[in-house]
């Protein structure tokens, strides 16, 4: 069918074309008024049938390389902007190119100038980089178009100021999604949810929007405790999403681990000979069972703590899992897991804690430890955006609750599975830390392993649990601009 509309239309253009002989120019203004009234394919029928008469007249070639970038036909964009050369409007057109090929820094060296457009498209490239400060200099100049609207909401709500992207947006569609995020991501869902259920109906023939909308319908509905609507409206999201792959790319390393994790303990577990005498011994070493039941205990309590702080900051029991509102509510979870697992140490192996925590005075050993977890949390900033991989929500309170937990993942844990799994211990032990940690499971494998082997060189846990407030305090006095390379 569209290959029969196609000749009607190629028809309809070149039969009139051949009577009246236009040349380029005609030709090309009849394909600008096409283009402006959103007809895409006519319009680029048209401009085709000006390079018949004019192969090197530049605006249609520019307005070709305008109408295939807003389809997506990038290796034709490409084509044209060849043909166009060094044109200056040709390399404004370039750097979208260059930003949907996802080559945001390429964009920067280019001598764009200073029209709307151009600066448009480096402060897009800004945003691409990570710099969201510098392009928010570049926007808010530029004439309000929806587009810039946009930007300047994503921009806002990237430096932590989601009411000021708010006040930056119109009245079109993606902007009325822009808007309804905002309000849930501010805490005010009981405005976000009309909205965005009177916007749906006209999102059909956009699938992609259409998913954003219902993606915040769901934490929406469900952070409100309405269970029933979060549950139909996840089950619409399934229709227009593919859930279970969206699942599997960000919880790869966390399953990759567990996989691990399992296998060591059923390789482990073979290795263990039944016994054929019982030996009585005065207080026990707790079972692996024991610990695992421990953790789960202390990491359910604080999810419901996290969820408390959500409700009570952003009316929302899944701020936790909210973008905006996480990096609020986060830090608060992991503050209360360390406190949760160090109370349970105290009540169930207080005789112990002593030699968990080892000497008192090798805590000075841990400022070092401190600057090695920035150094590793940097390399790891490096590295992340090319996996797609979360980080740690860079908060004090968070590198408290991770030195709270020390006496647990480093000194009961590895002293447990050493008793049950002899020469496993060591991988169990940092497999157990980054699955049991909510998190970025790579890293905390990688922190795990090295804080181990400090431990075992310093013989105390007294230093680590330093190290992470050491690391803390130093990250604080980081600019936020710094910090987001992490």
């Amino acid at each position: 069918m569209k290959l029969i509309r196609g000749l009607w239309v190629f028809m309809g253009l070149v039969i009139p074309s051949l009577a009246w002989g236009q040349g380029a120019e005609e030709y090309f203004a009849r394909c600008q008024r096409l283009y402006n009234q959103g007809a895409l394919e006519s319009a680029q029928m048209t401009c085709e049938l000006a390079l018949v008469s004019d192969p090197n007249h530049a605006p249609s070639l520019r307005l070709l390389a305008r109408i295939a970038l807003e389809r997506g036909e990038l290796a034709q964009a490409g084509t044209y902007l060849e043909r166009l050369g060094d044109d200056p409007e040709g390399l404004v057109l370039k750097a979208r190119l260059l930003l949907a090929q996802g080559r945001p820094g390429e964009v920067l060296r280019l001598p764009l100038g200073q029209d709307p457009e151009a600066r448009l498209a480096r402060a897009l490239a800004l945003e691409a980089l990570k710099r969201p400060e510098a392009a928010l200099a570049e926007a808010q100049a530029l004439p309000p178009t929806p587009e810039v609207r946009l930007l300047l909401a994503r921009l806002h709500l990237e430096l932590g100021n989601p009411e000021a992207g708010l006040l930056a947006l119109g009245s079109t569609q993606e902007e009325r999604l822009a808007r309804g995020r905002l309000l849930f991501l501010v805490g005010r869902p009981t405005e976000a949810i009309p909205l965005l259920e009177a916007l749906l109906p006209e999102l059909g023939e956009k699938p992609e929007l259409k998913a954003q909308a219902l993606a915040t319908l769901t934490l929406a509905y469900l952070g409100q405790g309405d269970v029933g609507r979060g549950l139909a409206a996840l089950g619409q999201l399934s229709q227009v999403e593919n859930l279970p792959g969206r699942f599997l790319a960000t919880a790869w390393p966390w399953l990759s681990a567990l996989l691990a994790f399992l296998v060591l303990i059923l390789l482990g577990e073979s290795r263990i000979e039944p016994l054929r005498t019982v030996e009585v011994v005065e207080n026990p070493l707790p079972g692996p069972g024991s610990l695992y039941l421990l953790a789960l205990l202390a990491l359910l309590l604080a999810l419901g703590f996290a969820a408390l702080m959500g409700k009570l900051l952003f009316a929302n029991l899944l701020a936790f899992l909210t973008p905006y509102q996480g990096e609020k509510v986060l830090p608060s979870l992991y503050l209360a897991y360390g406190a949760f697992l160090l109370l349970g140490l105290l009540l169930w192996q207080r005789k112990r804690l002593p030699a968990l925590l080892g000497p008192w005075g090798s805590w000075v050993e841990g400022f070092w430890v401190g600057p090695a977890l920035v150094l590793l949390l940097l390399a790891y900033g490096l590295l992340r955006p090319f996996l797609g991989l979360s980080t740690l929500p860079l908060n004090l309170l968070t590198f408290l609750g991770l030195a709270l937990m020390e006496p647990f993942f480093r000194g009961l844990v590895p002293w447990v599975f050493k008793e049950r799994y002899k020469d496993l211990a060591p991988a169990l032990s940092a497999l157990f830390f980054a699955l049991a940690v909510p998190g970025p499971t790579l890293l905390l494998l990688l922190v795990g392993a090295g804080l181990l082997w400090a431990k075992e060189r310093a013989g105390s846990v007294l230093g680590l649990s330093l190290g992470w407030v050491v690391a803390g305090v130093v990250l604080s006095l980081f600019p936020p601009a710094w910090l987001r390379r992490f």
